[in-house]
């Protein structure tokens, strides 16, 4: 219930802006094949180039669970192409949700990472107390890419208490950021 509230709100702050701009909106059927792609996977320029257009779109597709499971993975992921609040509530809503599957946080995380840099390091920090080792490795991971203070700080006061072997290794990179 949680979700699709947040899922209602992003979208509700999403489809206004991009109302004006209809007449050049990608489809849903041009969003999924750029989605589907089995050599590679879109890059931010490539989703920026479409528009913000896709962005409703991207957010419709990772909640439809008709979707094969790597496509709506793949639109979470996507959406940080579009560094908006809005974007940030959609993604800490997917990483939020309760009996979320650890792929769909670990993804959730990255996208924090990729669309929001240093702004989303203390959002990115917290899942470092993530009950599952794999959500606490790739917030340690989006840490290093993120670097700064905030990142490295975060990184140190886990450190210290972590049992995973790969997570202190990911850690430790934190560490070593810029």
């Amino acid at each position: 219930m949680r979700t699709r509230i947040l899922v209602t709100v992003a979208l509700g702050l999403l489809w206004a802006p991009s109302l004006a701009s209809a007449q050049n909106a990608p489809t849903r059927a041009q969003v999924r094949q750029m989605l589907s792609g089995v050599e590679e996977t879109p890059s931010v320029q490539d989703w920026q180039r479409i528009g913000d257009g896709a962005l409703p779109i991207l957010i419709a597709l990772s909640q439809d669970a008709d979707e094969p499971p790597y496509v709506r993975l793949r639109a979470v992921g996507a959406t940080a192409a579009f560094p908006r609040p809005a974007v940030r509530t959609f993604l800490l809503g997917v990483a939020r949700v309760e009996d979320q599957p650890d792929l769909w946080i670990r993804e959730a995380v990255f996208a924090l990472a990729r669309a929001f840099g240093r702004d989303a390091a203390q959002e990115v920090a917290g899942f470092l107390d993530h009950e599952e080792a794999s959500v606490r490795e790739s917030a340690a991971l989006a840490l290093a890419r993120i670097g700064g203070g905030v990142a490295r700080e975060a990184a140190r006061a886990r450190l210290r208490v972590e049992p995973d072997r790969v997570v202190r290794q990911a850690l430790q990179r934190a560490l070593a950021s810029d």
